[in-house]
């Protein structure tokens, strides 16, 4: 297995806050590595970072082969390696679904316009949005909107894809739906990093789960080892109030 991401000594702070406090993580090529924990343990956090949304305080995190903490990074490619989506979701609404997922390939690989449609037509088919693909978001469902921003950061093909509790503020009914989608870009081979509260879906889709606490990782193992058998009171804790 090769590794694609790698997290040395991450420390975050805001102003007196330290939210990170030294974070050593590596994700191989392929895998899926869920991080689960309460609100405040730095997961997000953590995420924003790897693509460099959020500067790290200290530490260094290294993406396909790229030093994304060092100052002279060119910021701009290496995003092009990381795919990301968010618990709110940022879709323009003046543009269709359509042109969502243009916008992203004119404006970041800078293909033809003929090309981006081709291409943006495809990834929508992927996440089943044929059919609305010339819908604008107000007339789409939050989860169809969320796959319509799965669909635009998958366009750019990215080498790795951060979710950011994609699932949260849906409708219980559409949450199934992105994460059906989310297997399937995990069947494809796509290395994901997911922050998520959806336990069923973490032990059927991770390969790796990441218990962070208070700023750092308590515990990591598979499924099994973090979700059925715990080995810290705390994690035990946590998963007997999310039952």
């Amino acid at each position: 297995m090769s590794e694609i991401v790698r997290i040395q000594g991450l420390r975050k702070s805001f102003g007196q806050a330290e939210i990170l406090k030294g974070i050593d993580l590596s994700v191989n090529t392929g895998e899926v590595v869920v991080m689960i924990g309460g609100s405040g343990s730095g997961k997000s956090t953590c995420l924003r970072c790897i693509n460099r949304l959020e500067t790290p305080t200290s530490g260094t995190i290294v993406v396909a082969g790229n030093d994304v903490t060092c100052p002279r990074t060119d910021l701009n490619q290496v995003r092009q390696n990381i795919g990301m989506v968010f618990q709110g979701i940022h879709l323009y609404p003046h543009m269709t679904a359509l042109g969502n997922v243009m916008l992203a390939l004119r404006k970041v690989k800078k293909v033809s316009k003929a090309q981006a449609e081709e291409q943006a037509r495809q990834h929508l088919d992927q996440v089943g949005l044929a059919e609305r693909m010339e819908h604008y978001p107000s007339q789409l469902s939050g989860g169809q909107q969320q796959r319509v921003g799965i669909a635009r950061a998958l366009a750019l093909e990215p080498k790795v894809m951060l979710f950011d509790e994609p699932t949260s503020g849906l409708d219980p009914e559409l949450v199934g739906e992105v994460l059906n989608v989310m297997k399937r870009t995990r069947d494809a081979g796509m290395t994901m990093v997911i922050v998520t509260h959806e336990m069923q879906f973490a032990r059927e889709v991770g390969d790796r789960i990441v218990f962070m606490d208070q700023g750092v990782i308590l515990d990591q193992g598979s499924p099994e080892e973090i979700l059925s058998k715990p080995r810290h009171k705390r994690i035990q804790d946590f998963l007997s109030r999310m039952h």
